[in-house]
């Protein structure tokens, strides 16, 4: 953003008048890009830079040009991407404005690429230059960013970007006939990146963590392996990270362990992430000082996550049943805390007295129950206050009329036909507050945990608890003693562990 909008076209070779063409004078100069919006600076090279752009005749002079409009137009995108990754949920009016804006450039950016493969191969044939398969990388990358910047927006990437990338890597690859080469080995791994962020499925992680996310599936791309969907390989193949994908579709294809019998594999590709997994566990098994290939910056916790959504040890274990009741919810432990605290006996809980502990009316949100299952529920949001929602988040739900109070984990986070949804792991049938021992203020009782086996469990602030620390809790009047067991979740909010009798 030092730079002005006046230097960049100053910068590039198609922004020179051509010869004998009268000069701009200085009240035309565009304003100074120190003092435009990000939004502004990339509305104007959407529609100056890249249109002059498109119209140079040399492929290799448009792509030096539009590498450089990428490199000086990337500090108005990284901010408008911080403004997407920073606003709460639902998106507000600035941010959604800034996701169509940012999604806008990055679009019309892999367009461009995109151009210039196809005006390379017109001119050569069946024997592109290098510079095909660079370009070729180049839309790739855009249109990975692209999907990124939808996850940002916590939305699915569009149909057209995944048929897009699987047209694109097709131009340049074929697994059955040529091996990878120092041309077609970056495109093949910018192909298998972006499959993977998608099999580490986004929304059901921490929304914090997709740069993170990111990062790792980059790193892991050079261990998937993609080939030729035939009877024999399938069949040689276990269902656990392994994915059947048909380019035709615009999807990143499908998890083996969840296609019926009668799914046609014809002409579709084996994505192979078996030695995804293995690296996933060496780094979850390594010894600190060790040296450990490759080595992923991210939280034992993280990781964990990330190998059981791969592994597809996430599948849903209860059918839907399909209702539209309606429902408040209150989002964030301390908040959860005091609803349950105050309010846990009111029909109407909303439409009590304020909070009694902090004399404020707690913030919620309508939100209509649109999936209902024995272990969980799908919300959608209609109206009320927006909230920073993220995967592995503690929620109170209270359907509408009714006394009953449900507390689950935020575990799935989308935005379908401009609405979001959440989807909600329903933890314990019952749950009472209880206050810890010394400092250690309060926190959620859960007295069964369905999920997880014979256990009680306890939801408390991040960093309130010791391991194995013996416990002296007053749960519904009664003194009850018990030992902190195992770590189920773990987030900057909050600690999730079982509870476990005292050994005799």
């Amino acid at each position: 953003m030092n730079l002005s909008l006046h230097r960049l076209r100053n910068l590039l070779p198609f922004s020179l008048p051509p010869a004998g063409a009268e000069t701009v004078s200085a009240g035309d100069n565009p304003p100074d890009a120190t003092a435009m919006s990000p939004a502004s600076v990339i509305a104007r090279v959407c529609a100056e830079a890249l249109p002059r752009i498109a119209r140079q005749r040399g492929m290799l002079q448009r792509f030096r040009q539009l590498e450089a409009t990428c490199q000086e137009v990337e500090p108005a995108l990284a901010e408008l991407e911080r403004l997407i990754s920073a606003a709460p949920l639902p998106l507000p009016p600035a941010a959604t404005a800034a996701a169509l804006q940012a999604d806008n450039l990055i679009k019309h950016l892999a367009q461009c690429y995109d151009h210039i493969v196809q005006g390379i191969i017109k001119r050569h044939g069946s024997e592109p230059a290098p510079l095909f398969y660079r370009a070729i990388q180049r839309a790739m990358a855009m249109l990975a960013r692209r999907q990124v910047l939808a996850h940002r927006a916590c939305t699915l990437p569009s149909a057209s970007s995944w048929r897009q990338l699987h047209v694109l890597y097709q131009m340049a690859c074929d697994p059955s006939l040529q091996a990878l080469n120092g041309d077609t080995a970056p495109i093949e791994y910018e192909y298998l990146a972006a499959l993977l962020l998608a099999y580490f499925d986004p929304p059901r992680q921490p929304r914090g963590d997709l740069e993170t996310i990111h990062r790792c599936a980059q790193q892991l791309a050079a261990y998937a392996v993609i080939s030729e969907a035939s009877a024999e390989a399938l069949a040689r193949s276990t269902s656990d990270a392994r994915f059947l994908l048909h380019t035709e579709e615009g999807h990143p294809g499908q998890p083996l362990s969840r296609l019926s019998a009668d799914t046609p594999f014809s002409g579709g590709m084996l994505i192979d992430c078996s030695q995804v997994l293995a690296a996933i566990d060496r780094n979850l098994t390594h010894q600190p000082g060790k040296p450990v290939q490759p080595k992923l910056a991210a939280s034992p916790a993280l990781l964990q996550c990330l190998r059981l959504t791969l592994g597809g040890r996430s599948a849903r274990r209860f059918s839907r049943s399909k209702f539209r009741p309606r429902a408040d919810l209150i989002g964030g432990l301390n908040a959860v805390i005091r609803f349950l605290d105050g309010h846990v006996l009111s029909r109407r809980a909303l439409d009590a007295p304020p909070d009694m502990q902090g004399g404020r009316r707690l913030a919620s949100g309508e939100w209509s129950l649109i999936d209902e299952s024995p272990d969980g529920f799908m919300v959608r949001f209609i109206r009320g206050g927006q909230h920073h929602f993220g995967a592995g988040q503690v929620v109170a739900l209270q359907p509408r009329e009714s006394s009953r109070v449900y507390v689950c984990l935020v575990r799935r986070i989308i935005t379908t036909h401009k609405r979001l949804e959440l989807g909600l792991q329903l933890l314990s049938p019952q749950v009472s507050i209880v206050t810890l021992p010394g400092d250690g203020g309060r926190a959620i009782f859960l007295h069964s945990l369905p999920a997880y086996g014979p256990y009680t469990g306890l939801i408390t602030a991040k960093g309130a608890l010791r391991g194995r620390q013996k416990l002296h809790l007053k749960v519904l009047g009664q003194p009850l003693e018990r030992r902190i067991g195992r770590v189920l979740e773990a987030n900057e909010e909050l600690e999730f562990v079982t509870l476990e009798p005292l050994s005799g």
